[in-house]
This record gives structure tokens, C-alpha cells and sequence, in this order.
């Protein structure tokens, strides 16, 4: 796959005028071994730890730190 069309003037300026603005976004490239790999070792790192008990227990604590003194406004 390779690049997509680049737009002209015309299409680029009728974009920004309906509020768009240009972006560009790099994703990893899962068809690198390499990538996956990773990927895939961090994903089962992930649902390891969301098969911890205590990982609620921690989830809540941390709640409870970020949510505290919010009705004291």
C-alpha cells in the first residue's frame, strides 16, 4: 500500500474552511515479526495482569486517591 493521493489547493482549503484540520498518524506495522512480537508479549502481559486478585484492589485504591476532595468544591 502506498501513500494516498496528495489533494490539490482546491480540495486542501474547502477542508480547513469546514473545520478540518490535516493530521498524520503513525500505527505500528503488525507485519513486522519483530512488532508483533512485541505486541503480542504485551498483550499477554495484560491478561496476566488482569487475572491478578489483587489487581481490583489496586484499581480502587488508586480511585480513591484520584477521586478524593472532589466534593469539597
Amino acid at each position: 500500500m502506498g501513500r494516498p493521493r496528495e489533494l490539490s489547493k482546491e480540495e486542501r482549503e474547502e477542508l480547513l474552511a469546514k473545520g478540518y484540520k490535516p493530521v498524520e498518524v503513525w500505527v505500528p506495522d503488525m507485519s513486522d515479526p519483530e512488532v508483533l512480537a512485541r505486541a503480542v508479549a504485551e498483550a499477554n502481559r495484560i491478561a496476566q495482569a488482569d487475572q491478578e486478585e489483587d489487581i481490583l484492589d489496586w484499581i480502587e485504591a488508586v480511585q480513591k486517591d484520584m477521586w478524593e476532595g472532589e466534593d469539597q468544591a
